[in-house]
């Protein structure tokens, strides 16, 4: 039995445990509506294949705009989290800005073809945020042309130099380009360098050791590839490498290679977006399988040292919870640090192809893809426990920051079209000094690798109607309308408005916005249908302004 002065030291270390575990706050991030609000029917049908944990959302930032989250990447510098992401809010020859009140409209913001967005990607955006909730956009990154297509990016901090370092991938076949800043908001160096070292292209991720070394995982092409169902599949071996401490290049250290090859034959797995993280004395690789972005299995190695032997770990998950896997994200918290994998939630449709019972992505808008965010959780033995793909992902936050309050689960309505409009119905008409809300774009998908080109061939109209019976339109060009949730702007002088109607005649696609749970219940929201009305009774138009 201990004696009463142990005791009260136990029971004071207790007390200081307890309080402290309720110190701890946690952040939701939603990866999927817990409900579908609007039923199924949002003119955005994925696959039959996707496995189903719920309906993709899109989230917005401070200002209203939609956050781009594609191939997103998650850190913790300077007492913020900052996300930085890939942009797909262009497609083809499009190019649009967001645009704020009172900004003039140029007459076709557009680039040439084969300038930006030979596939939609048109750059990196950095957010920041206080809580893991609200995200302010701090840069929009576009490098040089003859860069372009920069992606998948990954930020750390450069003891040497004093400079944060933006690794990102691009021509899968060369190296990887970096961008150096003095922030993690940027602005970042244009034109971005080329990595210097050996087996660094295609897919990678750098963890951080508990000195500060840095070492990277990529999993370079090995001009090997496997036929499944007719198509090439590429084989790719899997390197670690210990980085300069300027972290713009590797070491020249031997590196741990796992042969794709050798995998294949030995389990039938093929490997590649991979991931790569330090926890508590191991050191962790994690792997999807190789396919065009599909949703497919999380597999994961793990062992006492970044260059190895690294020990089987075993599947992750057998769907990648709807995503394909992107890298890790360790962020400190009260709680001590918590790994966050990442899954790319890319965006399917019904005419996707099939590829060895695997969905391969085609469609036209990945602008409506996210990056989905799973706490990983550990057993004893180090080993991790198998994802659970919850809908909302708690995430524990660093010492001395309230609990937010939960996002929006905001859902896309892509319902505007010829013949059919997007509205929403006020029983009180709202007084009206300024209304903004955020619109987008998509053309039709013709096939699986073609779709009705890279702009909608008709305007968006908005209708605002008032108390008195008058009305008010509102119109933007298609080449004014991003791919990207992006709000546009309408001054209504303080009017009533009774209701709000989206319209187009564009014939080969359709507009969209937000919706966003009822929660005014007064009036309704829903599609006009060649003048049939079904309102969807759970949902309501996001709007950042009246």
């Amino acid at each position: 039995m201990p004696s009463p002065s142990l005791c009260g030291l136990l029971c004071l270390l207790g007390l200081l445990w307890s309080t402290s575990a309720l110190d701890v706050s946690y952040a939701s991030y939603i990866n999927f509506a817990g409900v579908d609000i609007l039923g199924g029917n949002d003119g955005l049908p994925s696959h039959p294949l996707l496995p189903n944990y719920g309906k993709p959302t899109y989230p917005i930032t401070t200002d209203g705009n939609g956050r781009e989250q594609v191939e997103a990447h998650l850190s913790y510098f300077e007492g913020s989290y900052w996300m930085h992401a890939a942009t797909w809010g262009c497609d083809g020859s499009l190019f649009v800005f967001a645009f704020g009140a009172g900004d003039d409209y140029p007459a076709s913001p557009t680039y040439a073809p084969g300038d930006y967005g030979a596939d939609g990607n048109c750059g990196i955006k950095s957010y920041s945020s206080p809580d893991l909730v609200s995200w302010t956009l701090r840069d929009f990154y576009q490098p040089d042309m003859s860069v372009a297509n920069v992606t998948k990016p990954v930020v750390r901090y450069s003891n040497a130099t004093g400079q944060y370092v933006m690794i990102m991938g691009g021509n899968a076949k060369s190296n990887f380009f970096y961008a150096t800043a003095a922030s993690p908001a940027g602005p970042w160096s244009n034109p971005p360098s080329v990595m210097a070292g050996a087996h660094i292209n295609h897919d990678f991720d750098v963890a951080v050791g508990p000195d500060g070394t840095h070492y990277m995982l990529s999993d370079p092409f090995t001009n090997a590839t496997l036929t499944t169902d007719g198509y090439g599949v590429p084989v790719w071996d899997l390197y670690v490498q210990q980085l300069a401490p300027n972290l713009t290049s590797t070491l020249n250290t031997t590196a741990t290679l796992i042969r794709s090859a050798e995998q294949l034959r030995d389990t039938g797995l093929t490997l590649e977006a991979c991931g790569f993280f330090y926890h508590d004395g191991y050191w962790y690789l994690t792997f999807g399988m190789t396919c065009q972005n599909c949703a497919g299995y999380v597999y994961y190695y793990y062992a006492e040292h970044p260059l190895g032997p690294y020990t089987d770990g075993g599947y992750l998950s057998l769907d990648g919870c709807g995503g394909q896997n992107k890298g890790a994200n360790v962020l400190p918290s009260a709680a001590g640090p918590v790994v966050v994998a990442g899954s790319l939630g890319y965006k399917t449709g019904p005419d996707n192809l099939v590829v060895g019972d695997n969905i391969w992505h085609a469609d036209n808008h990945q602008a409506a893809s996210s990056t989905y965010f799973f706490p990983l959780t550990f057993n004893a033995d180090h080993t991790i426990r198998n994802l659970t793909c919850p809908a909302v992902a708690r995430v524990p936050l660093v010492a001395g920051v309230p609990p937010p309050d939960e996002p929006l689960a905001l859902q896309l309505d892509c319902r505007v079209r010829t013949g059919q409009t997007i509205a929403q119905w006020f029983d009180t008409p709202k007084v009206v000094s300024q209304l903004e809300f955020p619109v987008w774009q998509r053309t039709d998908n013709l096939g699986p690798t073609w779709n009705a080109g890279p702009v909608l061939n008709g305007p968006l109209t908005v209708t605002l109607g008032f108390d008195d019976g008058d009305h008010a339109r509102f119109v933007w060009a298609a080449s004014n309308v991003s791919w990207a949730p992006t709000k546009i702007t309408m001054d209504v002088a303080g009017r009533n408005v009774s209701w709000i109607k989206l319209t187009t005649n564009a014939t080969n696609g359709c507009y969209g916005t937000l919706a966003q749970p009822n929660t005014d219940k007064d009036g309704a929201y829903g599609v006009v249908v060649h003048g049939q009305r079904t309102t969807s009774p759970l949902a309501q138009l996001y709007v950042y302004q009246y």
